[in-house]
């Protein structure tokens, strides 16, 4: 009797131990809930391939403020921009080769089947001359890998990290003041409201601004003869850049014809040779055709051409057509291209110029 006892509660025990074991394997065999609340970070590089800007560089950091209830999921995210003109002319918003803003996205959404669904409903800019401007609003799917949230919107793909650091963050409210100290001073050039059907991204559309006309009884400006604009900066990667515009113009009447010269010097300054050049600086000149006009003291000029002057196999190639816009004075001649803008000084007497 002893024996059928201890022998019953030995299986008894076992049964019970494997249903145990049983339920917990169901228990942990489930999937584990996706939790994305919290601040994400995530940084993005990329060169603009089309528009007014293609060809520079945009450089955007993201801050993403998530809280979630259940499968719900609301919040919004900060992205901070640079951008950096490719071909080192000055953008018109500050007169510099880069420019800053700041916009504020916010967005819903929810997780449904371990996918973190999200959509932007609201976008808001600080106000400046900076402006990239406002975009179509996204829609993202994405996938939760421990602390990296990859979201996917049509063929842009952005990677944020969760972060540790919950300290001193971006504010909606700090949106305001962000770029209060990079407001230029500096009245924006007035327009003309003009449009060109040459050749590059002028023939695809692209406009000039509005403006009121100046007086068609204004005699126009004399703006013919020899033009200067000369810019040393950095290029991407900090080896040193030079550039140089030579403008020759000719004028009749209101109507303007001519060419100008642009010739761009880069310099390795860590001591490393260039392997397109084999050497430790290299030079693009190319000659661009121009034609336009004057009004009053308003000016407007298309690129039709170009050609060019000085090969190197260090050319990127990356060229176009611009249309400008501007203002003349008797020593100074303001022109905006697209998203950008530059000061034209009549030579000093003393300077040699560029021969070709």
């Amino acid at each position: 009797m002893y024996l059928r006892r201890v022998v019953f509660i030995v299986c008894t025990s076992i049964a019970v131990a494997g249903c145990v074991g049983h339920r917990a394997g169901i228990a942990n065999g489930g999937s584990a809930p996706v939790v994305v609340a919290g601040v994400w970070d995530g940084v993005s590089r990329a060169t603009l391939s089309d528009g007014a800007g293609a060809g520079d560089t945009r450089i955007e950091k993201q801050e993403w403020h998530l809280a979630q209830t259940g499968e719900s999921v609301s919040g919004y995210y900060i992205a901070a921009m640079t951008f950096v003109s490719g071909d080192g002319r000055p953008y018109m918003c500050n007169r510099e080769p880069q420019f800053s803003a700041v916009q504020r996205y916010d967005v819903s959404g929810r997780v449904r089947g371990g996918v973190v669904e999200l959509q932007e409903i609201a976008q808001r800019s600080t106000q400046g001359r900076c402006d990239p401007g406002n975009r179509r609003l996204a829609r993202y799917q994405g996938n939760l890998q421990g602390d990296v949230l990859t979201l996917i919107a049509g063929a842009h793909r952005q990677t944020l990290y969760r972060s540790k650091d919950v300290g001193e963050r971006l504010a909606p409210s700090d949106l305001e003041t962000v770029l209060a100290d990079a407001q230029p001073a500096e009245a924006s050039f007035p327009s003309l409201n003009q449009q060109h059907d040459g050749q590059g991204q002028q023939g695809q559309g692209q406009s000039v601004s509005s403006a009121p006309a100046p007086s068609s009884g204004s005699p126009p400006a004399d703006v013919s003869g020899l033009w200067v604009w000369e810019h040393r900066g950095a290029a991407p990667g900090g080896d040193e850049k030079q550039e140089r515009e030579e403008w020759h113009v000719t004028q009749d009447g209101s109507k303007l014809t001519g060419y100008y010269d642009r010739v761009v010097h880069q310099v390795s300054i860590d001591g490393h040779a260039y392997r397109c050049s084999m050497s430790l600086d290299f030079q693009i000149a190319t000659r661009y055709q121009i034609s336009g006009e004057v009004r009053g003291d308003q000016v407007i000029i298309y690129e039709n051409s170009f050609e060019i002057l000085e090969p190197s196999a260090c050319d990127n190639g990356k060229r176009r057509l611009d249309a400008y816009e501007g203002q003349a004075s008797s020593e100074e001649l303001r022109l905006v291209w697209g998203v950008g803008g530059q000061v034209l000084h009549r030579p000093r007497p003393d300077v040699p110029t560029q021969r070709f």
